[in-house]
């Protein structure tokens, strides 16, 4: 992506970072200012912030660290030439890489083949099935509305059945929309009518970016989601959190670089974990 990084001083004359899209949008900012302009620059790189030179020195300092254990371990069986011994380190990793992306590409393109046979077979069985039967009317639900009606289709006699809905965020976001506030305000109105029910925040994040990086982001969105309950009268023992960061996805994403599959989509949200006491 070629969004546009700015740092600058605000009022408090403490440094800050803006992360400006193609289209005009700003889709990152700091949420505190910093004395020191290399703290600032620290927190925007935490946020996906990396230039070439950053990337020169992410690879010269790998290569130098290999080199120096080479050296180091052809001295200790009294030989020279470690270079060369790094050298080969390096070669090995370079073909390592090629090969795990060469097998990635096959199984993608095998399940591509197992996914587009199933569909075949799939809408065979339902042409059989619907053949000379009026036409189906295809439901205009979403998703998790069809996964609503049939959780409650059938509740055991003794069973309460609470359903909330899952709370989604843009990419490398951790503040909610308007749209998201808009569907929370129906939850809080469930939990005010049903007291006795706890819940837990389970944030999660799409497969994009370092696992530190993400595990960071999932919390922060799970505690956007328990900050906005508070704040519209849940009391605040009643909801705790938890990160997942991009483990336990919804769905798998096959390109984790492509943030704007249904996937990825998906993957980037919070979820009631229901525990009723």
């Amino acid at each position: 992506m070629n969004d546009k990084w700015e740092f600058y001083k605000d009022n408090q004359d403490q440094w800050r970072w803006r992360r400006t899209s193609p289209n005009g949008n700003i889709v990152g900012a700091a949420t505190e200012g910093y004395v020191n302009k290399g703290d600032c620059e620290g927190n925007a790189r935490r946020n996906g912030w990396e230039t070439e030179e950053m990337i020169e020195e992410t690879l010269a300092a790998e290569k130098a660290q290999i080199s120096e254990k080479a050296n180091a371990l052809y001295e200790k069986h009294g030989f020279k030439g470690g270079d060369k011994f790094a050298a080969g380190f390096v070669a090995e990793r370079k073909k390592r890489k090629l090969y795990r992306t060469s097998h990635h590409n096959m199984q993608r393109n095998l399940l591509l083949t197992i996914v587009l046979l199933l569909i075949v077979i799939i809408a065979l069985l339902l042409f059989d099935l619907l053949q000379g039967d009026p036409k189906p009317i295809l439901s205009d639900k979403k998703l998790s509305e069809l996964k609503v009606m049939m959780l409650v289709l059938d509740p055991k006699v003794d069973e309460k059945v609470i359903v909330f809905g899952d709370t989604h965020f843009d990419f490398a976001q951790s503040s909610l929309t308007p749209e998201a506030q808009v569907l929370l305000d129906d939850d809080v109105q469930i939990l005010k009518d049903n007291p006795s029910v706890h819940v837990r925040m389970a944030g999660y994040t799409s497969a994009r970016g370092s696992e530190e990086v993400n595990q960071l982001l999932s919390e922060k969105r799970a505690n956007a989601v328990r900050e906005y309950l508070i704040e519209k009268g849940i009391a605040a023992e009643r909801i705790t959190v938890i990160g997942y960061g991009r483990t336990k996805p919804a769905l798998y994403e096959m390109d984790p670089n492509d943030i704007e599959s249904k996937e990825a989509r998906a993957n980037m949200r919070v979820l009631f974990e229901i525990n009723v006491k």
